[in-house]
């Protein structure tokens, strides 16, 4: 609780210095912050949906599976959903589909109709559910707010597998996603946002036109930029935390976290050197 306090007061801090600064200037480029849901229990649809409420009145809502701009001096958000689990697309979607918010899934294509094998039973019934079966995902594709990504094939972090395995992840989840689909799938949700280099790579041979990384950042400032970042949000949100995640106030978190990996390492340095 200390640590989510601790962090919404640097974020409404950082949010107040970027609006003065913004406002001072005569013109300013658009903005678009993708988000990233991962549960939507039956008790949180109410939250679930004073949040896109919040949304439509704070932002352009946009689709990603169509090309990308952000329009100047506007503000815009995305909104997304990793794992696919049928209960949260069961509360999401008639929300989405009533206010017309578009919506990517990514779905583990190995994992299709079966609990979440990456959660214990606690998390289950806290984080987890049954991820989407095949016809349920083309029963969801026929809506024209929803399209599909890849969240690989076993939800397992590619970092932690064999070079053969975590290749097999990336290419052989866009071809099972496609076969259900019948249509090409371009994008991709690494499990966990834990990825490398070398997967990135893979995921372009491929033939994935944009991955999406858990960094929170402002997203397509440069357009043809591979790696897209994004902000977790969940419903149990505060309001003033949502807001700030919608405003893309948390971006400086990828720079607190890398001074700090820099600072852990010069103190290890440091006492291996005694």
């Amino acid at each position: 609780m200390a640590k989510r306090v601790a962090r919404l007061a640097v974020s409404a801090v950082f949010w107040l210095v970027v609006f003065i600064s913004r406002n001072l200037r005569r013109s300013h480029p658009g903005t678009c912050v993708v988000l990233y849901y991962h549960v939507v229990k039956d008790e949180h649809r109410k939250s679930f949906a004073r949040q896109m409420d919040t949304l439509l009145r704070l932002a352009n809502p946009i689709s990603l599976s169509r090309p990308i701009e952000a329009m100047s001096g506007e503000h815009h958000v995305a909104v997304t959903f990793d794992d696919g689990f049928r209960e949260s697309l069961r509360n999401a979607m008639p929300e989405l589909q009533k206010r017309k918010i578009p919506v990517m899934v990514f779905v583990p294509t190995g994992c299709l109709g079966l609990q979440a094998p990456w959660l214990n039973e606690s998390e289950q019934r806290t984080e987890g559910g049954v991820v989407l079966r095949p016809d349920e995902i083309k029963e969801f594709n026929r809506r024209s707010i929803v399209s599909f990504g890849s969240h690989c094939v076993s939800h397992r972090s590619l970092p932690t597998l064999k070079d053969r395995e975590s290749k097999e992840e990336i290419f052989q989840s866009k071809i099972e996603l496609e076969n259900i689909l019948g249509e090409p799938v371009k994008t991709l949700s690494f499990p966990h946002g834990a990825f490398e280099r070398r997967h990135a790579d893979w995921a372009r041979q491929a033939g994935y036109a944009r991955i999406f990384s858990v960094s929170p950042e402002f997203a397509f400032a440069q357009p043809n930029k591979f790696v897209t970042g994004r902000v977790r949000v969940d419903p149990t949100d505060w309001a003033v935390e949502f807001r700030l995640k919608l405003a893309g106030a948390y971006r400086w978190l990828p720079l607190a976290f890398s001074i700090k990996k820099i600072l852990k390492g010069a103190f290890l340095r440091s006492r291996a050197g005694r």
